[in-house]
């Protein structure tokens, strides 16, 4: 006897485009799915997702009709983060998976940032096929209006896009005008273009998902990590005040550049690392003493840093062999009592591993 194996088909839809237009997902089902293609050509015609949706349908009703046992699901992200969104549909398809029970998964979607969801569906089943929708768009003018107007809208609506099209263009208004009433007008040019860089950096580095996802399950790591890079923000301008007012440039004098801008170095990363010892206390994870460490030993590093750099200041010739010497004994000091900490958790907090 031959057992028929169950095939999913599955419309993918990370950004919620169908939560904005009222449809909820999980849709499950042909006749769920028909209807919401009817709200889609009511709500969103020119869309590219309307398109997905048929071609996920036909690709469903196809299937059917061939005898095969199958089934349809349009599957929904949210319109947060590109990790909140990976979340949501994960959870959702796993509630998908609970009332069909499929044994294999064939993918439609359109946009790359669909495609995001392709190895969360590949973790839960085996993917028998794969269709990317590309709708040709035609060239006429009302046609070319029109699919600039989409992407219009799309930008002022979603969180991830607005951020860029309208909180990037507000900071740069937001510092001519006052730049201008100021009559700093000349200094407007630089700034901008620091702000457009920072942006651009954020955006393309995913730090603004990264700020987020601490956000949501760190608020303790955000604020002190908004505190360190203030606090090196302002060692920045501190080392530049103290190399502006240096009246020769060699070695020493610069070495006083980069003491002036240590200490500012040090809090931040004591800060962080006093966080993130936080973080490991409310969890209570035994493994806060790592942090603790680390603090204790930025610190001593430091403090052995601004004696040699003193001395070198007042004797150069003989502060040589001294740094060597001072830094090795720090190092092999720190280490072993690293390697020390590290065989009592080992033997203290995990027995199970010191007898096998």
């Amino acid at each position: 006897m031959i057992v028929m194996e169950k095939i999913l088909i599955i419309y993918i839809d990370i950004d919620d485009d169908l939560g904005r237009i009222g449809i909820k997902t999980p849709v499950i089902g042909g006749c769920e799915a028909y209807k919401a293609i009817k709200i889609a050509e009511e709500k969103i015609p020119t869309d590219s997702d309307l398109n997905t949706m048929i071609v996920a349908y036909n690709i469903f009703k196809k299937m059917h009709d061939n005898g095969q046992d199958v089934e349809i699901a349009f599957i929904s992200g949210s319109e947060g983060s590109s990790l909140e969104s990976q979340l949501e549909f994960s959870r959702k398809l796993d509630e998908v998976i609970k009332k069909v029970n499929p044994s294999r998964a064939i993918v439609v979607y359109d946009s790359p940032e669909d495609a995001k969801a392709i190895p969360i569906i590949q973790s839960r089943l085996p993917i028998a096929g794969i269709e990317r929708v590309l709708v040709e768009q035609y060239r006429g003018v009302e046609e070319t209006y029109v699919l600039l107007g989409r992407y219009i809208k799309k930008a002022l609506s979603e969180p991830r896009f607005s951020r860029i099209f309208l909180g990037v263009p507000g900071i740069i208004l937001f510092i001519l005008g006052l730049f201008s009433l100021l009559n700093l007008t000349a200094y407007a040019g630089p700034i901008i273009m620091m702000v457009v860089a920072t942006a651009l950096i954020i955006r393309g580095l995913g730090i603004d998902d990264l700020i987020e996802n601490w956000w949501e399950n760190s608020t303790i790591m955000v604020i002190v990590s908004i505190i360190a890079l203030i606090a090196v923000i302002a060692g920045i301008i501190n080392g530049y005040f103290v190399f502006i007012g240096l009246k020769s440039y060699d070695a020493v004098t610069e070495l006083q550049v980069l003491l002036s801008i240590s200490p500012y170095i040090v809090f931040a990363s004591v800060v962080l690392f006093g966080g993130k010892a936080v973080n490991r206390i409310i969890a209570k994870d035994v493994k806060v003493w790592h942090d603790i460490f680390r603090i204790f030993s930025t610190v001593i590093i430091y403090y052995i840093i601004v004696i040699v750099a003193r001395n070198l200041e007042e004797n150069p010739a003989e502060v040589g062999l001294q740094t060597i010497y001072s830094l090795s004994i720090t190092t092999l000091v720190l280490i072993s009592i690293y390697i020390l900490m590290n065989i009592i958790e080992k033997y203290k907090f995990n027995p199970t591993s010191a007898t096998s």
